[in-house]
């Protein structure tokens, strides 16, 4: 399985979602490049549409270039499920010799299953209109489990779907926000995977639930080395790319208004969750460092440490040496 870098791991660097840095230029796909180079991986997941200046062919295939030159994969990333956005995108994924657009469904829970039911509908129904483009360029769609839906309502979507060209991009921490078990969902999603985010969370105790803290991989709750011999066995095509991030997700799993919108959640899943916070969750909530307003310099740095340390655990995962095997006594 090929390792590679996914952007949002550098999601204060790259300036494109709620932090902007300031006193140094935003991460563009050239510096993603670099780093996966230098990290020693070997490809780039753009997670964010925002990241091509352009979807002319021109930009597009400059893009590829750069990156054949390094010798790395890439992989294009977007949200959301409007048709003629998505026909664009598996457009530009073909320039790019991407093999797959990863996207979501990105819409908030509704407060009742027949409710998601008509959601999971209308995507479905917005997903098929894009199957003749993905059909004519040989580009596959993989729908993440974003934090929106849980495993089975993913899979269901996909039954809707029911194409050859659409399959699950699997973020191995998300499941954890609907009370999912990240190695099962792993086990149900199986062979429909077609990418990854690798990710780990730490968790920490609140009065309403938990929240999920932003950690380098193998430092966090999630069993990745499990999750890995699944993939490995049931989608040894796929991408593992790293996702490291400094963040914090709540998840008010103890509230009446989130356990409305996850109505099939279990009082075994609910339990099991709560156990995995007691038994293996932070003394406290942490600080971060955006929470205290740190320097630009110290956030970025702290960054570019997390991805380091992520992509060590990986390699070490995965019995690959990394840049800087040969190089001397350690």
């Amino acid at each position: 399985m090929r390792l590679g870098l996914d952007t949002y791991s550098y999601r204060h660097a790259a300036g494109l979602w709620d932090y902007v840095p300031r006193e140094n230029a935003a991460m563009g796909v050239d510096h993603f490049l670099q780093k996966a180079a230098d990290l020693d991986l070997d490809g780039v997941h753009l997670a964010d549409a925002r990241h091509l200046d352009s979807l002319e062919y021109g930009y597009v295939s400059e893009l590829r270039r750069k990156a054949e030159d390094h010798g790395l994969y890439m992989e294009l990333g977007t949200g959301g499920t409007n048709p003629e956005h998505l026909e664009s995108m598996v457009r530009a994924a073909h320039v790019l010799a991407s093999p797959v657009v990863r996207t979501f469904v990105g819409r908030p829970r509704p407060a009742t299953s027949q409710e998601m039911e008509r959601v999971i509908s209308e995507a479905a129904a917005e997903i098929r209109q894009v199957l003749p483009v993905c059909d004519r360029y040989g580009i596959g769609l993989a729908i993440e489990n974003h934090q929106d839906l849980t495993t089975d309502e993913l899979l269901s979507l996909l039954e809707l779907i029911d194409s050859q060209w659409v399959g699950i991009c699997f973020d191995t921490g998300n499941s954890l926000a609907l009370l999912d078990d990240p190695l099962e969902s792993a086990r149900a999603f199986g062979p429909l995977v077609r990418t990854v985010h690798l990710k780990d969370y730490q968790v920490a105790a609140r009065a309403d639930g938990f929240c999920l803290v932003g950690c380098a991989l193998g430092e966090g709750v999630v069993d990745l080395g499990a999750v890995l011999e699944v993939l490995s066995r049931e989608a040894p095509e796929a991408n593992l790319n790293i996702e490291a991030y400094i963040g914090k997700h709540a998840v008010p799993a103890l509230d009446d208004e989130y356990l409305r919108r996850v109505p099939e959640v279990s009082a075994q899943a609910l339990g099991r969750t709560l156990r995995l916070v007691r038994d293996r969750g932070l003394p406290r909530e942490p600080s971060l460092l955006t929470d205290r307003g740190a320097p630009e310099a110290e956030i970025l740095a702290a960054e570019e440490e997390l991805v380091a340390r992520s992509a060590r655990w990986a390699r070490q995962a995965l019995r690959r040496p990394g840049p800087e095997a040969g190089s001397g006594d350690e």
